[in-house]
């Protein structure tokens, strides 16, 4: 048995939908019925939070093998089935502004993603504006990996001046920083901060991971 028959085995098994399932893992319905009808394979991200969802190891779900055990690294009743974390404030996704401290809420994410980064080196941020659309619509939430290193073509959140903010795809220029929108608006253009020039204190505080959109948004 392939991956997409196992993997709809499992969900059906659950009594899930593709959509309940997708909300579960944080990936779209499109996704789940593309990896069922064998059209499209998870990233490993996705494949581990599919495994720790049904508690199963990646080899089962793969095919390779035929017993429902989890990957021996891992300690059954140690792995909770989620975490949840604050979502520390809003970040805005259009003209770098409006970095808001308030407490908005929690929000669940994978067990994959706190063991691979560590709960404390990770952190939520609302997005608002429609600059990055293409990565992430606005109203829904950052999950961001706190961080100093980064590469060209990282998307991260990026503090200016202390307490304004944007959410923005970065590139090393010779001068400096540029930051790129992903839009699928043409008003929104790339613009570069030049080290010694500018007189403004910008700060990358983390790489962007994945965007949750809340279920009331969908």
């Amino acid at each position: 048995m392939g991956f997409s028959s196992r993997l709809k085995e499992l969900r059906t098994s659950k009594n899930l939908t593709q959509q309940q399932l997708g909300e579960k893992i944080h990936v779209s319905k499109v996704s789940i019925s593309g990896y069922e009808r064998g059209e499209r394979s998870p990233d490993r991200e996705t494949l581990t939070s599919l495994a720790d969802f049904f508690e199963v190891s990646t080899d089962f779900l793969l095919g390779r093998e035929n017993k429902k055990i989890r990957n021996s690294v891992e300690i059954a009743g140690s792995i909770p089935e989620e975490y949840t974390i604050p979502i520390l404030g809003r970040i805005a996704a259009s003209s770098p502004s409006g970095l808001v401290s308030d407490y908005e809420g929690e929000i669940s994410i994978q067990p994959s993603t706190v063991r691979k980064y560590g709960h404390e080196n990770i952190f939520a941020l609302k997005v608002w504006g429609d600059s990055m659309n293409r990565i992430i619509p606005g109203g829904a939430i950052a999950i961001i990996h706190k961080t100093c290193d980064w590469e060209d073509g990282d998307i991260c959140a990026v503090t200016i001046n202390g307490d304004d903010a944007t959410l923005k795809q970065v590139f090393h220029t010779e001068k400096g920083i540029r930051f790129t929108p992903l839009s699928y608006s043409k008003f929104h253009s790339p613009w570069e901060y030049v080290k010694d020039e500018d007189e403004v204190d910008v700060i990358i505080h983390g790489v962007f991971l994945y965007g949750i959109i809340p279920t009331d948004k969908m």
